[in-house]
């Protein structure tokens, strides 16, 4: 609040610890975790749990607090942590230094491919958030949140959504080349090809070599996105898109909220703009 006065935008706030409503005012991570390969599997299972704690801006450090890192490890945990709804590389004082930069070339190529899709992504991410502070519920969720009666997905926690329809299967172990991923009944897109699968209420072995993280858009579905650039303010001046992923009937639907990112209470003041789309193969419309 006394931020907000001074600046007259919104304030962001870290805090490492939270209580009954603070996901309303701040965001959290989760706490001192290690570089490890079971702490990367481990800040998954955190990130769902805190988003049904009501605190859906949640995040861990990427790469790993404590010890040093490694590539393999630090790379992986930056494909994942692109997709951590608060999304930060950080460490300890006296570590190695863990910015992509420092592991060369060919990590930050990686790393940045792998943040511009996020950015790309940010007004379907903003639209989740939106739809969590008015409605309740998750930004990111587990596969059993949508999928409820198929009890396959009420053990998975390593693979997770992005609302109902983004869906992020990382590589959680070292020297791996490939992940088995579980598809729930219905139409699954892979995102770098955007060819639909075959794949229903199965376990599927995909490729996910060292520079891909594997991501799928669920069918029926209308996700915004814009062009990225080199920070959230400059991807917010370009133009929006939409991508399309049609169910088996041919429909698809979803929204897009908006407002300057930084005036405060513009849900309350009604300063802002919010579309619902549909769209049908039979008339082409949207």
């Amino acid at each position: 609040s006394v931020v907000q006065q001074a600046t007259g935008k919104r304030a962001f706030v870290l805090s490492r610890s939270t209580f009954v409503g603070s996901g309303k005012h701040s965001a959290h991570w989760l706490g001192d975790n290690f570089s490890q390969w079971k702490d990367l599997r481990r800040s998954i299972i955190g990130i769902l749990e805190f988003n049904l704690f009501g605190i859906p801006y949640i995040g861990a450090d990427i790469c790993g607090f404590n010890y040093n890192t490694t590539y393999e490890l630090c790379l992986r945990w930056m494909q994942l942590g692109s997709f951590y709804p608060f999304s930060r590389n950080h460490n300890a004082e006296g570590n190695s230094e863990q910015d992509p930069a420092v592991f060369g070339d060919a990590f930050a190529k990686i790393s940045r491919a792998t943040l511009r899709i996020r950015y790309s992504l940010l007004p379907y991410l903003y639209t989740l958030f939106y739809e969590s502070h008015v409605h309740g519920g998750t930004v990111v969720r587990s596969l059993m949140h949508e999928f409820t009666s198929d009890q396959e997905t009420h053990g998975i926690d390593t693979a997770f959504l992005w609302g109902p329809a983004f869906m992020i299967a990382p590589v959680l172990e070292e020297a791996t080349r490939s992940v088995t991923v579980y598809f729930p009944e219905a139409q699954w897109f892979d995102y770098y090809t955007v060819l639909p699968s075959a794949w229903k209420k199965n376990y599927i072995t995909v490729s996910a070599p060292l520079n891909k993280i594997p991501l799928y858009i669920r069918g029926g579905h209308i996700l915004p996105q814009q062009a990225p650039a080199t920070t959230t303010a400059e991807s917010r001046l370009n133009p929006f898109g939409l991508i399309i992923a049609l169910d088996e009937q041919g429909q698809a639907s979803g929204s897009l909220f908006w407002d300057d990112g930084d005036s405060i209470d513009t849900i309350e003041r009604e300063n802002y703009f919010l579309a619902k789309y549909t769209f049908s193969e039979v008339s082409g419309n949207i």
